[in-house]
């Protein structure tokens, strides 16, 4: 086990999509740092096990929830577990996202299908803001990181339609929420990742054949979201930052 001597001790953390990819590699670099968290995916296999590597590792408490982001009675069974096992939330990383298991233009796709990206890139964050960020105002003090995207997919095939309108409209309710926090001691962020390998992108055709110095590692936004949690960034409030050109150092 190694030391916990990192600048998040003894913070709390609620990270999304934590199971694999982004999420997977955010949550490694918080509790690097010291950070107590909420591992957050609807797979419970993939972050018992993380919850468990992340224990061992850094003796810090680490809390896996197999949880639907879309579901509002899940969300808050969440939110009063984490709050119980952890206490009062400092950060949340808005990382769990989906896309289109398809590559096709918009009404070739089953909007349902289409909805549901559309209701977990979006409500989830939706719910979980409105779940925890009333008591952030009251203590004074919290961060909100939305991961978002470019949707280069989107753009260059014309397909991937409600990926890149949920992730628009993500960006959108970041600026907008930031106004109305001015001044509260909340801070709440984009985060651009790049292009980075994921499950998500493995299974997109649009990327086969993509250059290897085209893609940004996963670990550069987790160092980014690390430093966010620990205060760099407060004067960048409503903001985009990009973890492709930000140094985290």
């Amino acid at each position: 086990m190694l030391a916990v001597t990192g600048r998040l001790r003894g913070h709390i953390g609620v990270v999304t999509g934590a199971g694999r990819g982004i999420g997977r590699e955010v949550a490694r670099a918080l509790a690097a740092e010291g950070m107590h968290l909420a591992l957050v995916a609807r797979s419970g296999e993939q972050v018992r096990s993380l919850a468990d590597e992340l224990t061992a590792r850094h003796g810090t408490p680490v809390f896996p929830a197999a949880t639907d982001v879309k579901d509002p009675a899940a969300i808050e069974r969440l939110v009063a577990h984490v709050e119980q096992q952890l206490g009062p939330v400092d950060l949340l990383v808005n990382n769990a996202a989906r896309t289109e298991s398809v590559q096709r233009r918009f009404w070739e796709v089953d909007p349902e299908e289409s909805w549901d990206v559309v209701e977990t890139n979006l409500r989830g964050p939706f719910l979980l803001c409105a779940a925890l960020l009333p008591a952030m105002v009251l203590r004074g003090h919290g961060r909100v990181v939305n991961v978002t995207s470019r949707s280069r997919a989107a753009a260059e095939t014309g397909t991937y339609t409600a990926y890149a309108v949920s992730k628009r409209a993500l960006s959108a309710f970041t600026e907008l929420l930031s106004a109305p926090l001015t001044g509260t001691g909340v801070v709440v962020v984009d985060v651009l990742p790049g292009l980075v390998r994921t499950p998500m992108t493995d299974a997109m055709p649009v990327w086969d054949g993509v250059a290897d110095d085209a893609w940004t590692p996963a670990d550069a936004t987790a160092r980014l979201v690390a430093d966010i949690a620990a205060g760099r960034y407060d004067d960048r409030a409503g903001t985009v930052l990009d973890a492709g050109t930000l140094p985290p150092d």
